[in-house]
């Protein structure tokens, strides 16, 4: 697992956005409906980690992914 650079740990504290958060929760974040969510999640087009029973969206590792893509 990559280590999270400066730069995008700054980003993430200055936003306050969480590490990870409930898929369920992460889809009313980003204001899409929480089926859309659940489909990226099962088809694995968002990371996600699964702790105990939570499936998780693992946002740094999603930012890491969109910048990486921006190249």
């Amino acid at each position: 697992m990559p280590m999270i650079d400066d730069e995008l740990s700054q980003r993430i504290k200055d936003l306050n956005w969480p590490p990870m958060m409930e898929w369920r929760e992460f889809a009313d974040w980003v204001r899409v409906e929480q089926g859309a969510v659940e489909g990226w999640v099962k088809r694995a087009y968002i990371p996600t980690v699964k702790i105990g029973r939570h499936r998780m969206v693992n946002i740094v590792r999603l930012l890491e992914q969109m910048d990486a893509e921006e190249l």
